[in-house]
């Protein structure tokens, strides 16, 4: 019986020192470019004199959920995010703020300041670098008041790696149940 507990200590120990070198030595990252629009602005003509309109602008959030797991809190998660042209910015908001806007085609329409932005907005001047936390998210796109719709190009990256934390006791774990296994009649 005692053979076969040292024969499983030694697999686990094993899996688990693979799995721990691993993640000590990898990670994942990707990245991309998309293009993005901000909302068109309306335009209220100006009463009782021409010249006098009013413009209200808004911010276009995204219709696509970003979905952060909760097995993502094992992970270093950093996102960078960038784009070059002037007088617009990138926002992240927590997915719920959903009920805040109005949906048109392909994006939802939200009133200024309607959106709390959790990373982002018109102080990120050109990048935002984002460590997310587990939850659902979505892109909010705004920037100066103008009549014109307005389409730009947003750089993305991401880079992830298991955390020291978990890692180094699965290590430790690994190699005292993969000692066990090895020298459990000549140690103890």
């Amino acid at each position: 019986m005692e053979k076969y507990i040292r024969i499983t200590a030694g697999i686990i120990g094993s899996i688990l020192l693979i799995i721990s070198l691993v993640g000590m030595n990898n990670e994942l990252v990707d990245s991309d470019s998309v293009d993005t629009m901000l909302p068109p602005c309306t335009v209220d003509d100006g009463m009782p004199w021409p010249g006098d309109e009013e413009v209200t602008c808004y911010w276009g959030m995204s219709v696509e959920i970003v979905e952060i797991p909760a097995e993502a809190i094992a992970a270093d998660v950093v996102v960078d995010i960038s784009w070059a042209k002037d007088g617009v910015w990138i926002g992240i908001a927590k997915a719920d703020q959903i009920e805040n806007c109005e949906l048109k085609n392909d994006y939802y329409e939200c009133a200024k300041n309607s959106v709390t932005l959790i990373e982002g907005g018109d102080t990120s001047d050109g990048e935002i670098q984002w460590t997310p936390e587990p939850g659902e998210y979505r892109f909010v796109a705004g920037g100066e008041d103008s009549q014109s719709l307005q389409q730009f190009s947003v750089d993305w990256e991401y880079e992830a790696t298991l955390k020291s934390g978990v890692t180094t006791p699965l290590l430790l774990i690994g190699i005292g149940l993969l000692s066990y296994s090895i020298f459990r009649g000549t140690l103890f």
